[in-house]
């Protein structure tokens, strides 16, 4: 991974569209009100749509693209200029081949921790997940935990998406997406290499706690259990629809999931009893 960046490349980056990186990337961690995003766990902010970066209405902190993401979303200054960077780079269209369509510039994946996954662990069985889940999705190279800031991070098998939690268990850990993540690429597992069902969850997590409901109930279809890691994602949702396998819409019980449940109509679809399914494994 690159150690430092250019002038130019940073005067560009504190210029990119904060309102579409954010919208892009880090969907879930946003509520959109009008022409305006605000982060879901602190609304004094917001972020205006084509206006290139942030203000903070309780203090009248303002700032551009770079520092909104330095200061509120847990990114370094390199990684922040090297995500917005991609933020104006044209879409690739959606097709069914992971391997196909990947973005000129490669995402650039955390190192894992030199060791063993202690927070990994920890953080997951809090959440509900089994040992024997967790080891499973550990040893098929599908998660890791990063060096640098102990977070997980969900690698699809393509090696062009990556979804990240956070490991602190006080107040609401951090979500999001590795930058230059394909647009339209998604995280999975599959329980078999002949399944032909398909799941689509709004987070990893989630598409792990289904797995483990279903296990729980004795339901051991043959099925992949996949994340767009946010319910905005609607180009990995159609170009999973292009593909040959039976779909099943799982995202949350929520205005934003029935969105996508209207938006998606002539696909199948099941609800959790909560909000969402951890929410309904840890009940």
């Amino acid at each position: 991974m690159a150690t430092n960046v250019s002038k130019e490349q940073a005067a560009s980056a504190r210029h990119a569209d904060l309102y579409d990186f954010l919208i892009n990337y880090h969907n879930s961690n946003f509520k959109i009100e009008g022409d305006s995003i605000r982060p879901k766990d602190n609304h004094s902010i917001s972020i205006k749509k084509s206006y290139k970066g942030y203000k903070d209405f309780a203090n009248e902190e303002k700032g551009n693209s770079i520092e909104f993401l330095t200061n509120h979303m847990g990114y370094t200054f390199v990684e922040a200029v090297q995500a917005l960077s991609n933020v104006s780079a044209p879409a690739q269209p959606a097709d069914i081949s992971q391997k196909d369509g990947i973005k000129n510039v490669p995402p650039q994946f955390p190192a894992p921790v030199d060791g063993r996954y202690k927070n990994l662990f920890a953080y997951l069985k809090n959440r509900g997940i089994s040992t024997e889940t967790i080891q499973m999705l550990v040893e098929q190279k599908n998660m890791y935990q990063e060096k640098s800031k102990n977070n997980i991070v969900f690698i699809n098998m393509e090696k062009d998406f990556a979804e990240i939690r956070g490991t602190y268990t006080l107040g609401k850990s951090f979500h999001g997406i590795v930058p230059h993540s394909r647009h339209d690429g998604f995280w999975w597992f599959r329980t078999s290499r002949n399944a032909a069902k398909c799941y689509i969850c709004e987070a990893a997590i989630d598409a792990i706690s289904l797995y483990e409901l279903h296990k729980m109930h004795g339901n051991m279809e043959e099925a992949y259990y996949i994340s767009i890691a946010g319910v905005a994602k609607q180009p990995a949702i159609d170009r999973l629809k292009n593909s040959k396998l039976d779909i099943v819409l799982a995202v949350d019980n929520d205005a934003a999931g029935q969105k996508c449940r209207d938006r998606n109509s002539e696909l199948e679809y099941i609800l959790p009893i909560n909000k969402d399914w951890n929410e309904d494994l840890q009940a």
